[in-house]
């Protein structure tokens, strides 16, 4: 028994050498050999990343084969960041450094960028598309939703909890949103929350509040965006970098 269990280790050992010593001599992932074949890879990688509707790259001197490019300019409709859904986005960068090309398959990064402008548009059913999603498996939320305004955005839920008797809380949170000083993320300013006709205290409310900063995170999106400026309606979010893209969204594109 003890030469058979001897004879089984030997074999695991052995079968594992062979399938390193397999993996030592697969060729690595080739590296695109043209500047038009590199774009063509980058452009792939960023639909795949973002997962738009639709998408324009257009690339300016690259890339090249350090994954250098002199401007790119990128236009996408139904862009996915942070798991939000953008109607409609413009990204304009220059002197990018991307890390090499043989690389994007399996992760593509931006280690330096120049100037960045941004321009975007977020609908308010996909801001409540994806704090339903959120919420999905929290069964204590029944309901959830976001109404917008040009003055204030205002959430309100409904939260099922349990103290000596079935309690239906009604969670109403109003607040401005504004740019983080990197232009990188988008906070709640200003906020305050009731529930179920009461304030909350400042400090309980702070501590509720900034677990869940950013609302959005751009430091998640492959390609820099930068926000300066943020306009709301009844319908949507608008925002944009200072100074703005020097082109706007395509004509499939705009809001």
């Amino acid at each position: 028994m003890q030469k058979r269990k001897s004879a089984v280790f030997v074999s695991a050992i052995l079968a594992g050498l062979a399938l390193v010593a397999l993996a030592a001599a697969l060729p690595a992932s080739a590296a695109p050999a043209t500047e038009t074949e590199r774009a063509a890879l980058l452009k792939e990688v960023l639909e795949r990343k973002f997962s738009p509707q639709s998408m324009d790259v257009r690339l300016e001197g690259g890339p090249d084969a350090r994954g250098f490019v002199k401007k790119a300019v990128v236009r996408a409709k139904g862009a996915v960041i942070d798991r939000l859904r953008v109607e409609t986005l413009v990204m304009e960068a220059e002197n990018l450094q991307f890390n090499p090309p043989e690389e994007w398959e399996k992760k593509l990064e931006v280690k330096t960028a120049g100037e960045t402008r941004s321009r975007g548009v977020i609908l308010e059913k996909d801001i409540n598309a994806a704090m339903a999603e959120s919420v999905k498996g929290d069964k204590k939320w029944k309901s959830i939703r976001m109404d917008l305004s040009p003055q204030q955005i205002k959430a309100v839920g409904v939260y099922e909890t349990y103290f000596l008797f079935k309690l239906h809380l009604v969670v109403k949170l109003t607040g401005r949103l504004a740019a983080s000083p990197d232009g990188k993320q988008i906070y709640i300013r200003d906020y305050k929350l009731n529930v179920s006709g009461f304030s909350m205290p400042q400090g309980l409310t702070d501590d509720v509040i900034e677990k869940v900063q950013p609302i959005i995170d751009f430091r998640e999106s492959v390609f820099p965006v930068s926000v300066k400026k943020i306009v709301m309606d009844d319908n949507s979010i608008s925002f944009v970098s200072d100074p703005p893209p020097a082109g706007g969204a395509p004509a499939e594109a705009r809001p």
